[in-house]
């Protein structure tokens, strides 16, 4: 049975975005020298709460389709690295020099105004920022730090849209630390890209996305927070691409719970490691057809039961006792080759699968076990199970 808790002081809503990575083990600070050189390129100050985040992650994949630039970018030729929008400024002015429109836009005559002025003399026009980002998806516009403020510890972020006057930044997140945790929490929701969970996969982590199994489907709820410890109202909520993203931490578990929002549904996806158990139920796991087959026996669904039946269990490895966490799966029966060898279907991947039993065998079996006892637990029907596997006497 999946492992629900109540509501408790183990769930934590209070994140920061290097907490996060530091628990998800990005411990190294590899991105010093990076940064350094940052600084010494652009003589400017860093901020503490970006260089202890860029520290961890320079050139990591965790962050490669974010709007965070941290080098090396998914799909992106050039190296994504941190300018001043002055410099910005200079190049587009760079690129016009010589032809001038006779009849030039709204940015154009901006920027041949900017030009005609001294740099010093640019922060009557427009600010400088350090541009630390920009949407990655869209390429609609730019998120920054004014150059002022890079002296403090935390200081606010700004966005600035393309087509927009070259003044007009608009406030994006108050703090920095705010805008970074925003960063890591739409990553790790995976609402675009799956970039981060191929990245965590690499580092041991599982990401599992939660199935309702009753109505087949991938949508949860709050009630299905609520089950398992969450609390809707105290997660901050951060606006995506469409919808919202939010994250909190279960402590007790070492897992984090990543929800997204969109179009009035709910997705939540378990963060935890691939030695301790599954959060949610494994599709791929005897437990997640032990709980498919009690709907179907529940609702007296009999075509479904048949299909079950007229099938056989599979397994990933020979085994004649199997445990509620194991792979397993449903297929077809086997069927004999040539030389009267038992031929089994495979895997999408090409693995050879092993018989476990007739799915006429599971069924029997389950349906005797409840029959004695109703409210019977999954790990007495997996116990039922494998007796008769041991002894045969369900076999066809």
């Amino acid at each position: 049975m999946e492992n629900f808790q109540p509501l408790d002081e183990t769930m934590h809503y209070q994140l920061s975005a290097t907490g996060m990575l530091r628990l998800l083990g990005y411990n190294q600070p590899i991105g010093t020298g990076w940064l350094e050189q940052l600084k010494q390129d652009k003589q400017i100050n860093l901020p503490k709460t970006y260089t202890e985040f860029m520290e961890l992650m320079v050139d990591c994949p965790l962050l490669s389709t974010s709007n965070l630039w941290v080098g090396k970018m998914e799909r992106r030729a050039a190296m994504r690295i941190p300018h001043t929008y002055y410099d910005e400024l200079r190049e587009r002015i760079d690129d016009y020099k010589g032809r001038w429109s006779k009849r030039p836009g709204k940015q154009e005559r901006a920027l041949y105004e900017l030009s005609q002025l001294p740099t010093e003399q640019w922060e009557k026009t427009a600010e400088n920022y350090l541009i630390i980002g920009s949407d990655y998806a869209g390429g609609i516009g730019e998120f920054g730090i004014q150059i002022k403020d890079l002296q403090m510890e935390d200081p606010p972020v700004y966005w600035h849209k393309e087509g927009d006057s070259l003044s007009v930044w608009k406030l994006e997140a108050e703090t920095l630390s705010d805008f970074l945790l925003h960063i890591l929490i739409e990553a790790l929701a995976c609402v675009d890209y799956q970039t981060a969970e191929y990245e965590l996969k690499t580092k041991g982590w599982r990401c599992q996305e939660y199935f309702d199994l009753k109505k087949g489907d991938w949508v949860a709820s709050k009630s299905t927070l609520k089950r398992y410890g969450i609390d809707y109202s105290a997660v901050k909520k951060y606006k995506a691409s469409s919808g919202k993203v939010f994250c909190c931490y279960d402590k007790c578990r070492n897992a984090f719970f990543v929800g997204s929002t969109s179009e009035g549904e709910l997705s939540l996806t378990a963060i935890n490691r691939y030695e301790a158990d599954p959060v949610f139920l494994d599709e791929d796991s005897l437990e997640f057809l032990i709980e498919e087959a009690k709907l179907f026996l529940k609702a007296n669904d009999q075509s479904s039961l048949d299909d079950l039946a007229q099938s056989y269990l599979y397994t990933k490895a020979p085994q004649r006792e199997i445990h509620l966490s194991d792979s397993c799966e449903v297929a077809r029966p086997p069927h004999t080759g040539e030389n009267g060898e038992l031929l089994c279907p495979a895997t999408v991947k090409g693995e050879l699968l092993f018989v476990l039993c007739s799915g006429s065998t599971f069924v029997k079996v389950l349906t005797r076990t409840i029959k004695k006892k109703p409210k019977a637990a999954n790990e007495e029907l997996a116990a039922a199970l494998n007796l008769s596997l041991q002894t045969g006497e369900d076999e066809a």
